[in-house]
């Protein structure tokens, strides 16, 4: 009995490893969203995105030094992006490089939500699906696994859709009494696609 119960464990296992973490976490709501965000978020295997961003950082020095402890992207205009997405062990390392930067994050769900580690912070977002795109509506943060009270919370906004054939991205951060942090914004392709 305990071998078929193994077997029936490390088969469900195998299932939620081979289905990609945000169709997990939409589940039938993940069919509404336009083609493009989906096959960007469908990631079953290793895949790779490029494309171009513009990005502003915040104008404070605690907003710099904020951004550059976490190492969020630099700031300019019409940067080069690739973003490769890898799948492992149920998460998602997203591992995005602007001009010659790289920020990465780890992606995963836990208790029907969305959490994003970058270093010792975690985010917490429940998913908002739609024709139009995918937000991202932040629940919660945790700094090396404590919970910031919600008047501490940064005011996050991300919003994916698709225009002109193209995965667009639309990301804001800043923090009560700091202000703004980062802003990038740009498109991106599946590489290897042809370039419109």
């Amino acid at each position: 009995m305990t071998a078929a119960r193994n077997e029936d464990r490390a088969a469900h296992d195998r299932t939620v490893v081979a289905t990609a973490l945000y169709r997990r976490l939409l589940g039938s709501r993940f069919d509404v969203l336009p083609p493009l965000v989906r096959e960007l978020h469908d990631v079953t295997g290793m895949s790779r995105w490029s494309g171009r961003a513009d990005v502003v950082r915040g104008r404070g020095l605690a907003a710099r030094l904020l951004a550059r402890r976490l190492r969020l992207p630099p700031e300019g205009r019409d940067q080069t992006l690739s973003v490769t997405f890898d799948p492992v062990d149920g998460r998602e390392i997203w591992a995005r490089t602007f001009g010659a930067s790289v920020f990465r994050s780890v992606q995963e769900e836990q208790g029907g939500l969305l959490r994003e580690r970058i270093g010792a912070i975690t985010f917490v977002f429940a998913l908002d699906a739609s024709g139009e795109g995918l937000a991202l509506l932040l629940e919660g943060v945790r700094v090396l696994g404590v919970p910031l009270p919600r008047f501490a919370l940064p005011a996050i906004r991300t919003v994916e859709s698709a225009h002109e054939g193209r995965y667009r991205f639309e990301v804001e951060a800043g923090l009560p009494l700091i202000g703004p942090i980062v802003r990038y914004a740009g498109w991106l392709e599946r590489a290897g696609a042809d370039s419109a």
